[in-house]
């Protein structure tokens, strides 16, 4: 029996898994194929407790300028030299820098519920005017 041709349409389009790719496809996070020198695992598979060596021969090492040449660097990540910080919101102008935190809410939460208590123990002294009788 043959699959209809709905069913052969939407076939390529199912995740490609390692059953389903050549001998050599793996798809795994990659890291012991990294471009250069020192590829490959970084230890081996030993018996007993530890169950992985790592090598020390084999770790990769990524090399970086010292931190101070990095600050002082006239080259920022993304930012343009000339940009300026903007201006607040109006909207969030009470709020912290780091945004919504755990102390501000509960800061908030507790500023809200007094507002609350004091509006149910002072009700407000509007005077209402009954219409006049004929």
């Amino acid at each position: 029996m043959q699959p209809t041709t709905v069913r052969c349409g939407l076939q390529p389009r199912r995740p490609l898994r390692s059953f389903r790719a050549n001998k050599d496809y793996y798809k795994g996070n990659r890291q012991a194929a990294l471009p250069g020198q020192r590829t490959g695992a970084p230890g081996v598979h030993v018996k007993g407790r530890p169950a992985y060596k790592l090598l020390d021969s084999k770790v990769r090492v990524f090399v970086a300028p010292p931190i101070q040449d990095i600050l002082d660097s006239p080259l920022k990540p993304y930012v343009e030299a000339r940009a300026r910080p903007r201006a607040k919101q109006v909207l969030f102008n009470d709020m912290p820098d780091g945004g919504l935190n755990a102390a501000y809410f509960l800061e908030t939460a507790r500023k809200y519920h007094l507002e609350k208590f004091r509006e149910k123990q002072t009700p407000d002294k509007q005077v209402t005017t009954a219409p006049a009788s004929p």
